[in-house]
């Protein structure tokens, strides 16, 4: 398994997925590790797009603009697009992964999960049932089990 950040050229291949959604709080647990972890541990074998820049130092990082590019062809290239959405609107309100979710959610690439504490979020809850005929997950457990579902059926 590869896990790619922005740092890394997008590697188109049919086995690879992006993990998109809110930022960590400093003080819990760093959903993407979480996820990338269980996916080690299944075998997956495929390509994993890591969109965090937090551990990259600042003269690594791309620029706004680049990181956005980047953002949208590593999604494109993805066979799953992952939201996990742990919203706190005073601190994480997600407005980026928004228009991430509602640009993606009619594909049948996403796999969308949010705490049931998670603030703002009836809306995404509701365009997910109707578009993709599901309930998202509420637990990082259930959203790496069904990412980890989707890649051993894409084989």
């Amino acid at each position: 398994m590869k896990v790619l950040n922005p740092t890394h050229q997008i590697e188109f291949n049919k086995k690879s997925i992006f993990l998109c959604g809110t930022m960590a709080d400093v003080n819990e647990q760093d959903w993407r590790e979480f996820v990338i972890g269980k996916l080690r541990e299944s075998g997956f074998d495929g390509v994993v797009y890591n969109p965090d820049y937090t551990n990259i130092p600042q003269n690594k990082r791309l620029s706004y603009e680049n990181q956005i590019l980047w953002e949208i062809s590593a999604m494109k290239s993805s066979a799953i697009v992952c939201f996990w959405i742990n919203r706190k609107m005073d601190s994480h309100p997600g407005l980026t992964t928004n228009v991430e979710f509602g640009y993606w959610v009619r594909s049948s690439k996403v796999v969308y999960g949010r705490p049931q504490n998670a603030e703002k979020c009836f809306y995404l809850d509701y365009i997910y049932a109707l578009e993709q005929n599901k309930q998202p997950v509420d637990t990082l457990e259930g959203l790496a089990s069904e990412v980890i579902k989707l890649t051993k059926e894409a084989k």
